[in-house]
């Protein structure tokens, strides 16, 4: 492909850097993956609006109908449409799917995850995007330590940490890890400093609006929601990120998962996770074109992974861990 194309093609998914220029080649990008690239929604992003008003519209009316359908059903539709709203929080943060950032947000402050406020979220990812991924100390996301850290815990906490990682432990186990943490933050985050005292009041805010609308005025067992839409939709979004980073002496730390409609679209395609990180807020219906002029699948299988589908993922890993919890370079 000639410079000529390239430059054609990229400018049409919508890239553009904040100096005002109109395109930004990402073909090649650092260890950390980051681009550095800002994306401003020129216009409302229908694909996404409409996504997210079905996600609302079928909670409600799980909320409305849940009496009337079997738990087992009940508690699996609000695991995946609590996935979807992660999905849909991490397009938010990206700058989707309006030209205004304070109403991307708002869009998806309700449903509230309880354990997890969403500019906590935010701030995390967002640093998650621009240092060395992987590294146990700056990556947010993260799921390696060091040796220092590994040689201080105990054997129950090893054991943990290598449970978490194995798709298994990770799925079942890590949810309640992480849900337990996240509170922690939002505590001690709140006790530092004022503005963490005020996410906290924000966020009990949307953690009370959710659980009166589900539970109170819905009429829905907090437990359904807890089991379905809070741990069931981590779940899921724990099935999505298990393979998406892995520490690599050469190559790039973001691997490729091709998946059926069905995950790539309840993922929002984040799945194709190398294209995400060369180009991180490219809407998620641009992002297999961008795969395909960056050739991720390539560059991913020279380095973190190519996964055919989430059964080879789960077939690999199921039990067996993905890698060991001490980062090998770090």
């Amino acid at each position: 492909m000639s410079h000529r194309v390239r430059k054609t093609s990229v400018s049409r998914l919508g890239l553009a850097p904040a100096g005002g220029s109109q395109w930004t080649v990402v073909g090649s990008v650092s260890a950390a993956e980051s681009t550095h690239a800002r994306y401003t929604a020129a216009a409302v992003e229908l694909p996404t609006l409409g996504l997210l008003v079905a996600n609302d519209g079928v909670i409600a009316a799980l909320v409305v109908a849940h009496r009337s359908i079997p738990l087992p059903l009940l508690v699996v539709a609000f695991a995946v449409c609590g996935a979807m709203h992660m999905s849909l929080q991490h397009e938010a943060l990206h700058g989707h799917p309006t030209p205004y950032q304070w109403l991307n947000e708002l869009l998806v402050t309700v449903p509230s995850f309880i354990w997890l406020s969403f500019p906590a979220y935010r701030d995390s990812h967002r640093l998650h995007h621009r240092v060395e991924l992987t590294h146990p100390q700056a990556d947010p996301e993260s799921f390696y330590v060091d040796q220092q850290t590994w040689d201080r815990s105990s054997r129950l906490w090893r054991a943990v940490l290598v449970a978490n990682r194995t798709l298994l432990g990770r799925m079942l186990m890590w949810p309640v890890v992480a849900m337990a943490r996240g509170i922690w933050s939002l505590l001690r985050a709140a006790g530092r400093t004022w503005r963490g005292l005020l996410a906290l009041a924000g966020h009990a805010l949307a953690t009370w609006a959710t659980l009166w609308l589900v539970t109170v005025a819905g009429g829905v067992p907090w437990w359904v929601f807890a089991v379905g839409f809070i741990y069931g939709g981590l779940s899921l979004t724990y099935l999505r990120s298990f393979a998406e980073h892995l520490a690599v002496a050469d190559g790039v730390p973001s691997a490729m998962v091709r998946t059926n409609w069905f995950w790539s679209t309840l993922f929002l395609n984040n799945n194709l996770h190398h294209a995400h990180h060369a180009a991180p807020n490219v809407a998620w219906y641009r992002l297999p074109q961008t795969a395909e002029i960056l050739h991720s699948d390539q560059r991913a299988a020279a380095g973190a992974g190519l996964y055919l589908g989430y059964i080879e993922v789960a077939r690999r890993h199921l039990v067996h861990p993905f890698s060991q919890p001490v980062h090998p370079y770090r």
